[in-house]
């Protein structure tokens, strides 16, 4: 686990169980398999609530923000990361998830609004996962956002706007590989989003290429790669 600066008041440092989450969450056969054979170790770092920091909670009728917990998982396939996290998250509270492989991390964070249905549930509205950082050779914007994950750089308003803020600052990350800064505006999610569409586009025309005998088709197929390619230049020199 990284240096995070969060007060001992709210260290818990408590190992959870695999048999918590196949006994407490509807998991699905490939979940149970996953669980099972790439998760070395699930710890609760810290629970940060209005008991141990001199944060507010933040309630409405969409999200339930009265705590929030830094949860560490020792994983044992890189490949595996947003299907380990997507299982992490079915935890009903705000977490800030940190996974680990050997010596490289990744950050997921997915922010949960309140069930309609059952309101004692909350419902994962997305999930955001950064690259792996080598925590023994990371650049130098690794290590700025590494930095910037220590709680003293963040709003200590209510919870919801702390969890923003970290939200904030991985999409910054994210974003960095394209704009070579950890600088993050308004309309930064929207850009990675439409990033991660014409990526996924380009990749399926490629294919689509690769596989079309007929000269024709493969023509409009080319032509239609240049233009997704030239708005995926184009949003990416935005951000």
């Amino acid at each position: 686990m990284i240096e995070l600066g969060i007060p001992q008041s709210c260290k818990i440092d408590k190992k959870l169980f695999k048999k918590q989450f196949t006994e407490n969450f509807s998991l699905n056969v490939n979940e149970r398999k996953i669980l099972t054979n790439y998760i070395e170790s699930i710890t609760l770092e810290y629970l940060l609530n209005k008991d141990k920091i001199n944060i507010a909670p933040y309630v409405d009728e969409d999200r339930d923000y009265t705590e929030i917990a830094f949860i560490t998982v020792e994983i044992l396939d890189k490949s595996k990361q947003k299907a380990i996290s997507s299982i992490i998250q079915y935890i009903p509270y705000p977490i800030i998830l940190f996974l680990l492989y050997e010596n490289e991390l990744s950050l997921n964070i997915s922010p949960k609004r309140i069930n309609k249905s059952d309101s004692s549930k909350l419902v994962v509205e997305e999930s955001i996962v950064s690259e792996w950082i080598n925590l023994e050779n990371p650049t130098v914007i690794e290590s700025e956002f590494l930095k910037s994950l220590e709680i003293r750089n963040h709003p200590f308003i209510n919870f919801y706007a702390l969890y923003n803020s970290y939200l904030d600052k991985l999409i910054a990350f994210n974003a960095s590989k394209h704009s070579g800064t950890l600088n993050v505006r308004e309309d930064t999610k929207i850009l990675l989003d439409e990033i991660a569409v014409c990526e996924a586009k380009t990749n399926e025309l490629k294919a689509k290429i690769k596989k079309e005998t007929n000269f024709s088709d493969r023509v409009n197929l080319s032509i239609e790669l240049k233009k997704v390619s030239g708005r995926l230049n184009d949003l990416k020199g935005n951000l």
